[in-house]
């Protein structure tokens, strides 16, 4: 702010009205420039002055005291603006992000059902559920929806282990059988 146009906010500022852009400026080039605060101690106190006389006040004792106070309050007010301007910025800039973040997350939740619902149903129940069938059951057993339930269950108790070690010595003693069996059918055929 010019010495000119600081000049030109000394009436304003004695009445209040000084507008709120050009506040902290005024205050920064007051408290700055002593010219022209010289010149608006000057106009406080006689203009200060004459509307306690008027309005038959207590005329005050130290005008530059009073200017002085009012100048800082002014300067509150705008940096109290200003942290306000900010901080509304902040909240409306992290509620934004938040915002996309989720709207992002939840696309990609969107893109993931979507291409899991395209793959399952160009796959079938499964995918090599033709050329491994065999495979997938065991004594008329899904291996594959065994292998989710105990997933999903996570809890293996001894009764499981000694039923798993059952059937593991059952396998074995079958392979075992098989492999006689194809021993006695090569021996047969020779």
């Amino acid at each position: 702010m010019t010495h000119l146009e600081a000049q030109s906010y000394i009436m304003p500022f004695i009445e209040g009205k000084v507008p709120t852009d050009k506040q902290g400026d005024f205050v920064i080039h007051m408290l700055s420039c002593d010219k022209c605060r010289e010149e608006l101690e000057v106009y406080y106190t006689l203009l200060v002055g004459m509307r306690q006389l008027d309005n038959r006040e207590e005329l005050s004792t130290d005008f530059g005291k009073e200017l002085e106070k009012e100048l800082r309050s002014m300067g509150q007010h705008v940096r109290s603006r200003k942290r306000f301007k900010v901080s509304a910025f902040s909240i409306v800039m992290s509620a934004a992000l938040v915002f996309l973040a989720l709207g992002y997350a939840g696309s990609l939740r969107r893109v993931y059902a979507f291409e899991q619902s395209v793959k399952s149903s160009n796959q079938g129940k499964y995918y090599f559920s033709d050329s491994l069938s065999s495979d997938f059951m065991l004594d008329h057993f899904d291996a594959v929806e065994m292998a989710k339930d105990i997933d999903e269950t996570k809890v293996v108790t001894s009764f499981d282990r000694i039923r798993g070690y059952k059937k593991l010595e059952e396998d074995y003693l079958k392979g075992i059988t098989i492999g006689e069996e194809i021993t006695d059918i090569e021996a047969a055929v020779d």
